[in-house]
């Protein structure tokens, strides 16, 4: 690990946002996450080899290194993720490891995952309410697969369902008590200029039209009938939080501080919170 990431430090142009933030935690992932699928016990020359392979291919090609382990650290926890396929690293995570406190006034029945990418949400919300019902959606097949595999992983085939659907279309009538929401936001200036790192990500999870609310335009318009009255959404913003704000200044919305998550230019952490009564009135 020391090895690996004096490598990475020597890189001026690396750049640490799909899980990490350091050369350090990359070295960390990177190494953990090649254990993590080796079969054999011992750490002998050809697992060396395949590290500086990796290592390689992180530096040279910039290839994210969930990418090159096919897993993601996320939360204290491994998530399966195919190459084309939206690396976890949302602060929600955060939110949901509190239980959604203050916010559910009752453990919810229903929970919904829109835009479920590697299904990292809602199986963190399986395990976080077991006795609910979650709904996985996604309209990427390579997403969904992903999401498969990690339902399976963690245990929750029980109770998590998986969907293929683009946003709400291909649903049957249902309220939900709990919608999690992380939708693509980049605009498409910023997109343009995202490092190199992020072209191995499917462009359709990222960029959201020319101000990077295409998609939650979408959502909002008709989200209200999929809640329940006591519902909640939980839903990101990210880079485009500026905008939405100004798009949508009449949603009575929250704004948690988080502890674990980095704080964006505008100073906060691009994740709101909000009753479904603003969306029922």
């Amino acid at each position: 690990m020391r090895r690996v990431a004096n490598r990475l430090k020597q890189a001026s142009d690396i750049y640490y946002g799909h899980g990490s933030n350091s050369a350090h935690m990359e070295a960390w992932v990177l190494v953990h996450g090649l254990l993590k699928q080796r079969v054999g016990d011992s750490i002998d020359e050809a697992f060396e080899r395949c590290v500086d392979d990796c290592v390689s291919l992180r530096l040279g090609d910039r290839v994210p290194a969930a990418y090159l382990t096919g897993l993601a650290w996320y939360f204290n926890r491994w998530f399966e993720v195919e190459r084309g396929v939206m690396i976890p690293r949302s602060p929600i995570g955060e939110v949901i490891e509190t239980n959604l406190r203050p916010w559910l006034r009752e453990p919810p029945d229903r929970i919904m995952d829109l835009c479920c990418g590697t299904g990292c949400l809602g199986v963190m919300a399986a395990l976080a309410f077991p006795e609910a019902s979650v709904t996985l959606i996604d309209i990427d097949e390579r997403a969904l697969s992903s999401a498969r595999s990690n339902v399976l992983r963690h245990g929750v085939s029980d109770t998590v369902e998986i969907l293929r659907s683009d946003l709400f279309e291909q649903l049957e009538p249902n309220v939900y008590d709990v919608i999690i929401a992380n939708p693509p936001y980049v605009s498409a200036d910023e997109f343009e200029h995202l490092p190199k790192e992020y072209g191995y990500e499917p462009r359709t999870g990222l960029a959201a039209g020319h101000d990077g609310l295409a998609c939650w335009r979408s959502i909002l318009s008709e989200i209200g009938k999929w809640m329940s009255p006591n519902g909640i959404l939980v839903g990101e913003t990210g880079s485009a939080t500026a905008g939405f704000l100004n798009a949508f200044p009449s949603y009575d919305i929250f704004w948690p501080v988080l502890e674990r998550a980095v704080r964006q230019e505008d100073g906060g952490f691009g994740v709101f919170v909000a009753d479904a009564e603003t969306f029922l009135r």
